[in-house]
């Protein structure tokens, strides 16, 4: 990190199995890499981290390289999925439980199909999430991303949720 510039700790889920479908499934390739594109070109520094750190993948889907063809006009992924400096960033990210709000300006929780399954588990992310949100630091979730929510509760213990109007997806999708 460097002194004085605006960090931003974006998270992704490590990769899992689906439960529902059975097949491997990672988080969403353009759900990183175009705010993360986007960050980089106002000036931000951006750490890439995970619920259990490591290597991270892509949802296949979501890979323009994919047989599928379901992201294949996702020209931006690929130019960084083309970048072997940006793919490094994947193969060994830091563990989320190991980053401190106080030490960025916000946080950003991608999607794709893995944190439907892993994030109800991932302590370590449901606790520095609300340690963003507590600090009314932005705190975002994308897309499948927003699992994570269901899973945070205040210090009362109730949903931090409760009474918001939100938008996501259900296990069974």
């Amino acid at each position: 990190m460097n002194a004085g510039s605006k960090q931003i700790l974006m998270v992704v889920a490590n990769p899992s199995v689906s439960r529902t479908l059975g097949w491997p499934v990672g988080f969403w390739a353009s759900e990183l890499i175009h705010p993360y594109h986007e960050f980089i070109q106002q000036g931000y520094d951006i750490t890439i981290a995970s619920p259990e750190g490591g290597k991270v993948e892509f949802d296949g889907f979501s890979d323009p390289r994919d047989e599928s063809g379901y992201s294949k006009d996702d020209t931006l992924s690929l130019v960084y999925i083309n970048k072997p400096e940006f793919m490094e960033k994947l193969e060994n990210t830091p563990n989320v439980k190991d980053m401190k709000a106080d030490e960025f300006d916000a946080i950003v929780v991608c999607g794709g199909q893995s944190p439907m399954f892993t994030f109800e588990t991932a302590a370590g992310l449901q606790e520095t999430f609300l340690s963003f949100y507590k600090a009314e630091k932005p705190s975002a979730a994308l897309c499948h991303g927003t699992a994570l929510l269901l899973y945070l509760k205040d210090d009362e213990g109730k949903p931090i949720i409760t009474d918001i109007k939100m938008t996501g997806f259900a296990n069974s999708e």
